[in-house]
């Protein structure tokens, strides 16, 4: 039985991979969605463009291109460098070329597969912060009924022991011992958060509203280093599904690291907008993959790219008394949303850390 048109229309569409129809003349015929969001453009823009605009400069992959249509060949793994149009931004690719044979067995377009390799690449990173977090779950269920249950016997005997105490210097000594036992056991409790299932009691939230709130408890701190937040709200932000709860404490984690990280009398500034990604499309693309972007600003010294790189690893930090499950917590809760967090960093400039959620129109 044959399938209608618009199943394969639909096949086409669907694909997670670019894929651009191109002519003898290398000029572009169709492209699918996921090319538009690659090249960051509308397809009614990139449709009759030549293939050197979107791989400038590479004359032995559009010799590739011509020798697939000319000889019915193809090439697998062919390496370009793709252009994204809107800011003429480059991107590593791994392209494929196939020569389209119709059905009177001429050949007159090739077919280009296009993988955007930076993407993959930040797909892994994201992949293997997720595997720490996982293998970090099992251990620490484990290790926290065994930590808190004597935990609990050694500060219920300091307390008892520090009534009957005298002595200002072994009063002292036994306060510290009270205070770092309760120091030990919110340690625990983070790395449970790490384990706790995630929650799908999601309702509609509005964005701004979650900001806000931590901003009322983060202002004072701010203020006592002669620092400001500086809030730029979009006013088209639509709500997203989300557990408020749990969104606050991520955010709380992420703007209490910029309020560290800025210098006397520096800013925070506090940034939404509503993003497509790429130009507008035609308006039956109903699928096309809108997000809500939440940037966190500071002026603080900035980390290095190795920083970066470690910066969701449980218990890797940078400050004194961190326990550095303040991101890999905030990184669970993000990605529990289907979201993603992007960070952005200068040594002596300051930090972006961007958090984008997706919204499904």
């Amino acid at each position: 039985m044959e399938e209608p048109e618009s199943f394969y229309q639909n096949i086409f569409a669907s694909l997670a991979d670019g894929v651009l129809i191109v002519s003898a003349d290398l000029k572009i015929v169709k492209v699918n969605q996921a090319a538009e969001e690659i090249f960051q453009h509308s397809r009614s823009s990139l449709e009759g463009e030549h293939l050197s605009k979107l791989f400038p400069d590479q004359p032995n992959l559009l010799e590739k291109v011509v020798q697939s249509i000319t000889a019915e060949t193809s090439y697998h793994h062919v390496e370009g460098i793709g252009c994204r149009k809107s800011n003429n931004s480059r991107f590593l690719s791994n392209l494929t070329f196939s020569p389209l044979i119709k059905s009177h067995n001429k050949t007159t377009t090739a077919v280009i597969l296009i993988q955007d390799t930076n993407f993959l690449k930040e797909l892994q990173e994201t992949s293997q912060q997720s595997d720490h977090l996982s293998t970090l779950s099992v251990l620490a269920t484990g290790m926290a009924h065994e930590i808190r249950n004597p935990l609990s016997g050694i500060r219920g005997s300091a307390q008892l022991l520090l009534k009957d105490l005298k002595n200002f210097d072994q009063r002292e000594y036994m306060e510290i011992v009270i205070e770092e036992v309760d120091r030990i056991d919110r340690l625990v409790k983070k790395m449970m958060d790490l384990t706790r299932p995630a929650l799908k009691d999601f309702k509609q939230t509005n964005i701004h509203q979650v900001l806000e709130e931590i901003l009322i408890l983060e202002k004072e701190t701010l203020e006592r280093k002669g620092g400001a937040f500086i809030q730029t709200y979009d006013p088209s932000l639509p709500t997203i599904e989300a557990n408020k709860d749990e969104l606050k404490q991520a955010f709380l984690n992420l703007i209490k690291n910029a309020v560290e990280a800025s210098p006397k009398g520096g800013q925070v500034h506090i940034l939404t907008l509503y993003n497509n990604d790429y130009a507008f499309r035609k308006k039956q693309d109903t699928l096309s993959p809108n997000s809500i972007i939440v940037k966190i600003i500071d002026s603080g010294p900035g980390m290095t790219d190795a920083t970066i790189k470690k910066l969701f690893t449980p218990f890797f930090t940078t400050k004194k008394r961190g326990t550095g499950l303040g991101m890999a917590v905030s990184l669970k809760i993000i990605e529990n949303h289907q979201g993603k967090i992007k960070i952005v960093s200068k040594e002596k400039i300051g930090t972006v850390v961007q958090v984008f959620f997706p919204v499904n129109k």
